[in-house]
């Protein structure tokens, strides 16, 4: 089924049947691949635009500053067992020390880097895009960042915070992504599938990475980080 086809039978789910399934649940319903909304980055967008927010999934959090949650402090969770988690819809008090958040687009880098005056958010690529959102609007922080792979994929996502959060900024920046495709070209995969694609944000880096034909993922940033190739942010401890 060609992606046109595609987006019109899940609107058509969406608007008439849909109860709150998750996106895996849907795309077997629908298309017989519980992976097949997810690799399609128009059906994704339309998707967690229209997904219903109360269904209670769980929020993944590391911190090194006082986060309580219903009279919990995340901060003592995440030092005695690494990392906390909630349910997202189940939040009934909320108190945080001020500090910069960064939003996660892989597992490797949230399980992995420690937050320096900072609270790590897990989106689990995108699925989590929704729920997280909520989450971010009623915490005070410093700064907002995305930190995902300099990618189609990536700036879809960080596309999807963008509409909500206007002063969320993009990491690896343009800065940091032009020394690592200067320093690191040949040991960078090339990038796919960029065909009628266009972002309302991040339009001169995705120009860049067509340009160059390669991407930058997030595991690749934290090999640098740990051989001493690039400076890692403040954020990261």
């Amino acid at each position: 089924m060609d992606e046109k086809n595609a987006h019109q039978k899940l609107l058509k789910f969406m608007e008439n049947e849909y109860k709150g399934e998750d996106i895996r649940f849907c795309s077997a319903y629908l298309f017989g691949d519980s992976k097949f909304i997810e690799k399609h980055r128009l059906l994704a967008d339309e998707f967690n635009k229209r997904a219903i927010i109360q269904r209670p999934n769980i929020i993944y959090v590391r911190c090194d500053v006082d986060l309580m949650i219903n009279g919990i402090n995340l901060k003592e969770l995440t030092q005695k067992l690494t990392l906390a988690a909630f349910f997202g819809g189940r939040i009934e008090t909320l108190k945080v020390s001020k500090a910069t958040v960064v939003i996660s687009e892989n597992l490797s880098f949230f399980m992995s880097a420690n937050p320096n005056n900072a609270i790590f958010l897990y989106n689990k690529g995108f699925h989590l895009t929704k729920q997280i959102t909520a989450f971010v609007k009623r915490l005070p922080y410093e700064k907002l960042i995305f930190f995902g792979d300099a990618d189609a994929n990536g700036i879809a996502i960080y596309n999807s915070f963008k509409e909500n959060f206007k002063d969320i900024e993009f990491y690896p920046d343009f800065e940091t992504i032009e020394f690592v495709m200067e320093n690191f070209y040949d040991k960078l995969p090339a990038l796919n599938n960029t065909d009628n694609l266009n972002f309302n944000h991040l339009e001169d880096v995705f120009e860049y990475l067509k340009m160059k034909n390669k991407k930058i993922e997030q595991e690749f940033l934290q090999v640098l980080f740990a051989k001493g190739g690039l400076k890692k942010p403040l954020w990261i401890g």
